[in-house]
């Protein structure tokens, strides 16, 4: 294969950050689990030796992160690419829908590089069909629908390479709500094609929000530039980390030839393919490309996608001991599980922290007056607080490093904080469930994340929130009863979680009009308008190549 002038080369540099990232790694873990069991932790207490085996997991995702977070800010491997292509390499892009579909996205799929759009509807709502139909219609695309679903994404995908194995080199993965600017399969295809990629089957794009036109969602995005500022554009490509997420990614067919297509019967099918890859000799790579999708609008629709996503993690704990599989890789896709690991350990910490210690009203007066008189003496003179402290203040300053190099501005990152810390404790219940319910009744279905959804109203949202809200009640008969000192020790957290609910309605306010919303960095298309039925009409005239419609705006 004849290839142009490389624009850019393999950083060599990069082989030496899997080490480093180890040793930084195990430096940090080492040092807070010291200091932890030396200066905090009385081991002649049953309860106290608990919650050093809690703290000790948390710790371990503290570490990671905090590593990844420090080799970020030196790291970053440029990946090969093409000047021009030479070739022709003929790609089809798969958009994949379930009663889902997006008009919008659907309608913007044309590349400028000559791509064949195929879109693989497993719809079953009539509705559904007919927009499907109507827009490929007038768009020429290609629909293909399956007398029996099996394999779910993945079957529709093999049904598909099983027609067209050899009439395509790369196909691109995109999801109902996925939208790539015109020119992305273009310059995809110039990482693609660059000798030094040879052995890269997934070519994973960077992945932004286009419906940023509510508080929830738009409050939710930007972090997504800081997770790709440590990880999509500096870590993963260096770790030769196994990922792919399974859309908004360009994939190559010989690679998908040798693995027999996707892998089934997983709820993360994609994470499971990524494996069967890496186990034949094949990477997966980020692009420095951007993509959009949508984000949950609600709380309902954002746990509905968390369990989806939990469900899918567990199944890590099988793809990491999966033979071929390097002990590095597998120790970055346990990260994974190990997350949500996390959030089981955060309820078990509240507990025993409640209910393994017991105090009286009058040392809970006692130290709460001392507190008042002298908050930085008593707040130092308790070795937990001050290990806390010491590790929070570290941990913040990277923190801020961090967020003023991926263009995160403070507001965004405090309004960021806020709403997820109110999600996250609403959820601690539905992980749980998720988590049970995977081991219990393994794949029975895999739901369809809600596209766009009706503002919750206040009793929609307590009415989620009334399992968290169940469990705090139980901490707050505990403190009551026989600990509390508890609630002093405890109040920095326990109040937050208490008030989670009102500041998830404070960030569910109506929709605001999305041709209007202002547009910045990796924002929204205008495009990309939610699908609403009565405006259908309206917005494809404005879409079809017949009324000369200028292309989306994409910012960024």
């Amino acid at each position: 294969m004849k290839a142009s002038a490389s624009i850019f080369s393999p950083s060599s540099g990069s082989r030496g950050t899997r080490p480093a990232f180890f040793s930084v790694m195990l430096a940090i873990y080492l040092t807070l689990e010291f200091a932890l069991g030396f200066y905090v932790i009385r081991w002649d207490r049953f309860p106290s030796v608990l919650l050093f085996g809690v703290l000790s997991v948390l710790f371990f995702g503290a570490a990671y992160g905090t590593s990844r977070e420090l080799l970020a800010l030196k790291n970053r491997p440029p990946l090969g690419s093409l000047r021009s292509l030479s070739t022709s390499p003929r790609v089809a892009l798969l958009y994949t829908t379930m009663n889902d579909v997006v008009p919008e996205c659907l309608a913007s799929m044309t590349q400028d590089y000559p791509s064949d759009v195929y879109v693989l509807d497993d719809s079953t709502k009539q509705e559904a069909m007919a927009m499907v139909d109507m827009i490929c219609s007038e768009k020429r695309y290609t629909v293909e629908r399956r007398a029996q679903r099996r394999g779910y994404k993945a079957g529709a995908i093999n049904d598909w390479l099983a027609k067209h194995w050899g009439s395509y080199d790369y196909i691109v993965l995109l999801d109902a709500d996925s939208y790539l600017p015109p020119d992305w399969v273009g310059r995809a295809l110039r990482y693609a094609e660059h000798p030094s990629n040879r052995d890269v089957a997934v070519f994973q794009g960077l992945i932004n929000i286009w419906n940023l036109d509510t508080d929830f969602a738009g409050t939710l995005a930007p972090m997504s530039r800081l997770g790709q500022f440590v990880w999509e554009k500096s870590l993963a490509n260096s770790l030769d980390a196994v990922f792919c997420y399974g859309h908004n990614a360009m994939v190559r067919v010989s690679a998908l030839k040798q693995v027999g297509g996707f892998t089934e019967g997983y709820v993360s099918e994609d994470f499971a393919t990524a494996v069967a890859l890496a186990q034949r000799g094949w990477h997966s790579k980020f692009i420095p490309l951007h993509t959009y999708e949508a984000v949950p609008e609600n709380i309902r629709g954002f746990i509905k996608r968390q369990n989806k996503w939990t469900r899918g993690s567990m199944e890590f704990w099988g793809f990491a001991s999966k033979p071929s599989i390097s002990a590095d890789k597998s120790f970055h896709l346990l990260q994974t599980p190990l997350s949500h690991i996390v959030n089981v350990m955060l309820p078990l910490g509240a507990f025993l922290t409640v209910f393994g210690f017991a105090s009286s009203p009058a040392a809970a007066g006692t130290f709460l007056l001392s507190l008042l008189s002298d908050p930085a003496g008593v707040i130092w003179s308790v070795p937990i607080l001050r290990l806390l402290i010491v590790w929070g203040l570290v941990g913040s300053a990277l923190e801020v490093v961090v967020r003023y190099r991926s263009g995160v501005t403070l507001l965004e990152y405090l309004r960021h904080r806020l709403l997820s810390g109110a999600i996250s404790a609403i959820m601690i219940p539905y992980e749980l469930k998720s988590m049970a319910s995977y081991f219990v009744t393994g794949l029975r279905q895999i739901p369809v994340t809600p596209k766009s959804e009706r503002p919750l109203s206040p009793s929609d949202i307590l009415h989620i929130s009334s399992y968290s809200l169940a469990f705090q009640g139980i901490l707050w008969i505990g403190i009551i009863s026989f600990n509390p000192l508890g609630a002093v020790f405890n109040a920095v957290w326990l109040v937050p979680m208490l008030l989670s609910p009102l500041v998830v309605m404070a960030f569910s306010g109506t929709r605001r009009n999305r041709l209007d919303s202002s547009m910045a960095n990796d924002r929204v298309p205008l495009t990309a308008l939610v699908a609403d039925p009565q405006r259908v009409h309206e917005l494809l005239s404005t879409l079809m190549p017949t009324h000369e419609a200028t292309p989306p705006v994409v910012l960024g």
